[in-house]
């Protein structure tokens, strides 16, 4: 018999808090969108849309503060080491705080540089200008509340992850439904967004108050300094490498394909690249895991990670399966009539984007090791791979061949990330023969179900809903050998 809080709840529910939690500033952007510009209209919208990507962007040039707070706080933990947990959190804390010196120095600046590249219209341009003069600031608040969120889920603290991430994001929402209704526009729209990062920040020094008052007493030496760096600048390559994956297809569309051509790949590729990719944050917790054993007992990494690769897979197949079978119809239905040929360049996308996924808890692996040169190196194949092959196939194949060249290059970034961690896994991390073609068979038979539905019925809204019927069938198909086992085990 199992009991309630076994390894694999425990690990369902810390997945679903994290993905709640990340998903959650995503969703409060987008269900602001049409009220923004329906109230603001559409150069102000602009100005705003354009200030919460250059903060994303920041976020996502995040110093390696993500990885080092989670790797080496769940490093210490293993090893019982308050002491190196605190001078962790010293280090990241002055480092971001002379950050946000520097920014806040630097606004003025950054708010000119950004208003001489991009043009903006006379009736936003002060608003926008104030806009981009606090972007670098609350991205580095941003910054500092997630090396929080990072200590806690090193912590396997889960619930205090999705407690500071859903209070803030509700701030901002009420804070983005204040600013519209009494016509506050985008200063409003400012406020709102320094109310989400100010509580967030605030949130997490009480949530890690105890850490803070009685173990953050000096920053690391000389020579955990330079590991920590080290680790974080290599970490953050292979973050900027994930946004490449994601943004290369519409940047080269941009500079190879006509403009009907770039209009299916930018609206098609960015929806592919979210849809396909979002199984990552539940690695979340697994990041945790390992580098606490890391920490603990690294002789025993590689069983561990070979537990937590297999694992991967069996939920990573047949999540791919329904992608290729139901994402490329749905995705041609919700982006609609005016862009050409979505359905086949959605599902050659997604092809590409799901052989990346399969390598994912291995990228996790080696970021936990401490070898997160290995996943760079994985990115840096890929983006070459990516614009040689695109180049190629773009002028054979039009956009088509363009999203046929993610294929290659993400088979040739597996293979490099493969070999390099071949030591760092235990053999038999990998799933059957039955498992593969069960996939297939699922992704086969979805693929024809949702092209009948979108022949046969009629009205956008109603396919959707029938695909959605469509997806969900399908999952419950993958999950029914999985229940049995499980009822199995339990009898």
């Amino acid at each position: 018999m199992t009991t309630p809080t076994t390894p694999a709840t425990s690990y369902r529910r810390d997945a679903l808090l994290v993905a709640v939690a990340r998903m959650a500033p995503l969703g409060v952007q987008l269900l602001a969108t049409p009220l923004v510009l329906d109230r603001l209209g559409d150069s102000a919208y602009a100005a705003w849309a354009l200030m919460m990507t250059t903060i994303n962007l920041l976020l996502t040039a995040d110093l390696g503060v993500v990885g080092i707070m989670q790797r080496y706080h769940g490093v210490a933990r293993g090893q019982q080491d308050v002491r190196l947990g605190g001078r962790i959190t010293a280090s990241v804390l002055l480092v971001l705080g002379a950050l946000l010196v520097l920014v806040v120095a630097l606004g003025p600046l950054i708010s000119r540089g950004v208003l001489a590249v991009v043009r903006v219209p006379d009736s936003v341009h002060a608003d926008a200008a104030l806009l981009f003069r606090h972007a670098g600031t609350l991205a580095v608040l941003q910054l500092i509340a997630l090396a929080f969120s990072s200590y806690l889920a090193a912590h396997s603290r889960f619930v205090a992850v999705a407690v500071q991430s859903l209070t803030a994001r509700a701030v901002l929402a009420g804070g983005i439904a204040w600013a519209l209704v009494t016509d506050q526009g985008l200063p409003g729209l400012l406020l709102a967004s320094f109310a989400d990062a100010g509580v967030a920040v605030l949130l997490g020094v009480v949530l890690c108050r105890r850490h803070l008052l009685r173990e953050v007493r000096r920053p690391t030496d000389r020579a955990q300094t330079r590991e920590l760096w080290a680790y974080s600048w290599r970490n953050q390559l292979s973050a900027l490498g994930f946004v490449a994956q994601r943004e290369l297809d519409v940047v080269l569309a941009g500079i190879l394909l006509p403009t009907a051509a770039l209009a299916s790949v930018s609206a098609s590729a960015p929806l592919t690249a979210a849809v396909c990719l979002a199984p990552t944050v539940l690695l979340t917790p697994v990041f945790t895991s390992l580098s606490v054993q890391a920490g603990r007992d690294p002789a025993g990494l590689p069983e561990a990670g070979a537990r937590a690769e297999q694992g991967w897979l069996k939920l990573v197949l047949p999540f791919a399966a329904l992608a290729l079978g139901v994402l490329p119809f749905a995705a041609a239905e919700w982006l609609g009539p005016e862009v050409s040929l979505i359905t086949p360049l959605t599902a050659v996308l997604a092809a590409g984007f799901v052989v990346s996924l399969a390598g994912n808890a291995r990228a996790v692996l080696v970021r936990a090791a401490g070898r997160p040169g290995i996943e760079t190196r994985s990115y840096v194949v890929y983006a070459a791979v990516k614009i040689v092959a695109g180049v190629a196939l773009a002028l054979v194949g039009g956009m088509l061949g363009l999203a046929a060249a993610g294929i290659l290059a993400a088979a040739a970034a597996l293979a490099v990330l493969l070999r390099g961690s071949r030591g760092l896994v235990a053999p038999g991390s990998w799933v059957g023969r039955r498992a593969v073609l069960g996939a297939a068979a699922l992704a086969a038979g979805t693929g024809a179900a949702s092209f009948a539905v979108s022949r046969v019925v009629d009205g956008r809204w109603t396919t959707l809903a029938c695909l959605v019927v469509v997806g969900l069938l399908g999952a419950a198909a993958a999950a029914l050998p999985v229940l049995r086992a499980r009822r199995a085990v339990a009898a």
